[in-house]
């Protein structure tokens, strides 16, 4: 992570890589962290090692309790690596930067057997009728769609009319046909329904018009921004996104 100069935690280099499989339905609804048995509902994630020496790392929740293992929770560190504060922005240093040394990560994730996990972004999670919901679960199952790709999609929430969130899910679109337009959106919907259970509005943008950061991923913030500026044109309905999704 940036904000650390080398590192915060290290996995063994004289053991394979490890990897951890939960249950989604578990985490949905009370973020416990749960084996599961079940393919269909498995979410595998890469185990990430242990802290390096002189460094603190605790899990906490929404109140700031430390969790333990099995919990989901947001990710502080503590130690000689982490930075003293952004250049010349006292007002972010102090939005991430406790009194005491503590850097809210942003990140998301668990112990297992004394190593980290990380499960994604807090400003990603999308919160829908109670439920928790990883934007990468609807990114992941829309883009086995033909003919889309990895980095196709864009998955993120918008606070609806009730104050609970509403999934928009940006698609690139590369068809032409009008028909085969409308065919990719419904099958679209129709994974996003099957693999999180959620309705959602799908907009078609232009192919490479997802904003992606300087390391090569996906920027879901700067996807969700871009949409509510109106920077985006379904390419179906030849309209601001915003409006589209009004119809």
């Amino acid at each position: 992570m940036a904000e650390t100069t080398l590192a915060v935690t290290f996995a063994s280099a004289a053991e394979p890589i490890r990897i951890d499989t939960i249950d989604r339905n578990i985490y949905k609804t009370t973020q416990e962290r749960g084996p599961s048995r079940a393919r269909a509902e498995a979410r595998s994630f890469v185990v990430c090692g242990k802290p390096i020496p002189g460094h603190i790392v605790e899990i906490r929740s929404p109140d700031g309790a430390i969790l333990g293992g099995r919990r989901i929770g947001r990710i502080f560190v503590k130690g000689p690596s982490v930075m003293s504060g952004y250049f010349q922005d006292q007002a972010a240093t102090e939005a991430v930067l406790s009194p005491d040394g503590f850097l809210d990560t942003g990140d998301m994730g668990y112990w297992l057997d004394g190593e980290i996990v990380i499960t994604g972004r807090v400003k990603d999670l999308i919160l829908h009728n109670g439920r928790n919901i990883w934007p990468q679960d609807i990114e992941w199952a829309a883009e086995q769609i033909e003919p889309l790709k990895s980095g196709d999609v864009a998955a993120f929430a918008v606070e609806g009319d009730d104050g609970d969130d509403d999934v928009v899910v940006l698609v690139h679109c590369r068809v032409q046909d009008k028909q085969d337009m409308e065919n990719l959106r419904h099958k679209v919907a129709a994974v996003v329904h099957q693999s999180a259970g959620v309705e959602c509005t799908i907009v078609l943008v232009p192919p490479k018009s997802l904003p992606f950061t300087s390391s090569g991923k996906l920027s879901r913030a700067g996807a969700r921004q871009n949409y509510l500026a109106g920077a985006y044109t379904d390419v179906a309905e030849g309209m601001p996104a915003f409006l589209a999704a009004a119809q």
